[in-house]
């Protein structure tokens, strides 16, 4: 594992001193101009409709917490997420201990840019390597480019560029394409995004949840051409809150409810169509409520018996299960302690039938080259009631 890590230190200065002598010339074509954006921090919106969504993920934020202390130590973060909100999401746990929303709304108007690692986008792989020009070259030619590219020929040059951008709310690195924004993971997000929505166009009003959404890029590249929805986001109270803050600005004529405004049942779907509720209230998601339900990478990152738990709680919910975690190499917590892989999830197989198990090209070609330890595969499952009653 060692030499692996020094590899991986290694390869944007091997490759980006031969992008500095010979560019790739697929950049040079009209439109196609990549500008890299890694901004520093700025002064957060100060206008009346930005402080009270503040206003209101805080209070909501404060209830996520305070209850969280309740809840059973299988939605308690694991041990690997305990030290990223120690350190990465300090700024909102400071603000919630002095009750001042000032350092809460500068993360959020951040998070995007920060400097820490908080676990949901690649703003410090991002930030490491602008430090130079060849690490600079590797990011420009290797990381947009090749995956540009790669996104072109999927689609056999029938989408427009446009259709890997996504809001910049909380000051999101990436790169200008164009003048177009686009991130690190546009490319395979904008995939698997539309394969997604694929599933639930026909639907007059799907219900789309996430266990553990991030900041929300897959939904909104989901979502967005979606003319009516509801999204539901269970997650940690940390991450929760960069969601709501993200969707709430991307959407902001969506009708929302935030934990603490309402009790969470089934018949909020009807009502709402942003919903943000912390990780143990899925137990309240009710059976057969849920069209499409979406993990990334996030179960892996859990210990056996939470695995468990939230594979119980979505296959009871939903029509539909898709995820992408690992599936040759666990997660370890400690020397005796390892994460589940993805085929190892107690998805009962009398009521589930899986569409597909594919391998995540873009994790695998990430860095440049084929990287086999990047194990990320994608499951896709269809509840049996569902397909019965199509074919009926």
């Amino acid at each position: 594992m060692l030499a692996y890590a020094i590899k991986l230190e290694m390869i944007p200065y091997l490759i980006g001193i031969r992008y500095l002598f010979f560019p790739d010339p697929f950049g040079r074509q009209p439109g196609l101009e990549i500008t890299l954006h890694c901004p520093d921090y700025t002064r957060p919106p100060d206008d009346r409709n930005e402080m009270e969504l503040v206003e209101r993920i805080f209070s909501s934020y404060k209830a996520m917490k305070r209850d969280q202390k309740r809840a059973q130590d299988r939605y308690l973060p694991s041990s690997m997420w305990s030290d990223k909100l120690s350190s990465g999401y300090s700024s909102l746990m400071k603000g919630l201990q002095s009750d001042d929303p000032s350092q809460f709304h500068f993360f959020l108007a951040n998070f995007g840019a920060w400097k820490e690692d908080l676990g949901i986008e690649n703003t410090s792989f991002l930030r490491k390597n602008m430090r130079s020009w060849p690490t600079r070259a590797y990011l420009k030619h290797v990381v947009f480019y090749q995956q540009l590219r790669r996104w072109h020929w999927f689609y056999n040059q029938r989408k427009p560029t446009e259709s890997l951008s996504y809001p910049e709310f909380g000051n999101q690195a990436g790169a200008y394409l164009g003048e177009n924004f686009i991130g690190v993971g546009s490319f395979f997000n904008e995939i698997y995004g539309s394969i997604l929505h694929g599933l639930i166009e026909d639907r007059e009003r799907p219900v789309v949840a996430d266990l553990g959404a991030g900041y929300g890029k897959l939904a909104y590249f989901t979502l967005r051409t979606a003319k009516r929805f509801c999204f539901i986001d269970f997650d940690l109270p940390e991450t929760l809150c960069l969601c709501a803050y993200y969707l709430m600005k991307a959407w902001p004529d969506k009708r929302a409810l935030l934990y603490g405004e309402e009790e969470y049942s089934p018949g909020a779907h009807e009502k709402y169509d942003l919903i943000f509720m912390p990780n143990y209230e899925i137990e309240k998601a009710g059976q057969d409520t849920i069209d499409l339900f979406m993990n990334i990478t996030s179960l892996g990152e859990m210990d056996r018996s939470a695995v468990i738990n939230y594979i119980h709680h979505i296959t009871r919910s939903t029509h539909y299960f898709f995820h992408m975690n690992h599936d040759n190499y666990p997660s370890h917590f400690s020397r005796d302690i390892q994460g589940m892989l993805g085929y190892e999830y107690p998805v009962p197989r009398d009521r589930f039938k899986l569409l597909f198990r594919y391998l995540d090209a873009g994790h695998l070609l990430y860095h440049g080259f084929i990287d086999f330890k990047t194990d990320i595969f994608l499951y896709l499952y269809e509840k049996q009631e569902e397909r019965n009653s199509k074919e009926s």
